[in-house]
């Protein structure tokens, strides 16, 4: 991968990196769901 690479012969040298945007605008969604189902039952 391109990320990864051998430096020396001896040593790996490895770029990652974690993206949370999808998990927060799900969880978001999730929110506005449940309020919107709590409002309409209150109702």
């Amino acid at each position: 991968a391109l990320s990864t690479m051998v430096v020396n012969g001896t040593q790996v040298k490895l770029y990652a990196w974690y993206d949370n945007e999808w998990g927060y605008a799900n969880r978001t969604v999730e929110l506005a769901a449940l309020v919107g189902n709590a409002e309409l039952g209150a109702a």
